[in-house]
């Protein structure tokens, strides 16, 4: 497969980018009306994908990602990311091309911490703010989305409900 496809997977793996304790963003997202351990169940996909990099890969420029729902295949030619949280605890994370070949699987854990969302991937965790109202899903904090070793990145992802499973 020619890397040029697989780029966008690596720099939009933002859906489990996350934040601490300490690094909550400044507007907290809107509460859900019940657990989201819960409500969370199912598959997910990826709508909407902000990141504003105060600093890109540790240089001095700003650079600003957003990604709408139709530029997924129009401009990246893949389907949006979907995520699976099951009962048990565990997600998977499917990044396909726009021809449904899988380029990437995450597999990882979990569950709600207070008003957080906890997620461990393979060498890494992460801490969300989130936002679940029907059917929209809202993932928020300041993160290190480029690796550059700084968490100055605002990152705030929007996933839609596909399916429930129970």
């Amino acid at each position: 497969m020619n890397a040029t496809y697989l780029a966008p997977f690596f720099l939009l793996a933002g859906l489990t980018s996350g934040c601490s304790d300490s690094d909550r963003p400044a507007r907290e997202p809107v509460a859900s009306s019940s657990s989201v351990s819960e409500d969370l169940i199912g598959t997910w996909e990826t709508i909407t994908y902000d990141v504003n990099y105060a600093t890109y890969l540790g240089g001095d420029t700003a650079y600003v990602e957003h990604i709408e729902e139709a530029d997924w295949g129009r401009i990246y030619g893949v389907k949006p990311p979907s995520t699976i949280f099951t009962p048990d605890g565990k997600l998977r994370r499917t990044h396909q091309l726009r021809t449904g070949e899988v380029a990437n699987v995450v597999n990882g854990i979990w569950r709600e911490q207070g008003d957080s969302l906890l997620v461990i991937e393979p060498n890494i965790t992460y801490t969300y703010l989130h936002a679940l109202n029907g059917d929209r899903l809202e993932l928020s904090g300041v993160v290190d989305q480029d690796q550059d070793g700084q968490k100055d990145d605002r990152f705030r992802a929007v996933y839609r409900l596909v399916s429930r499973t129970r």
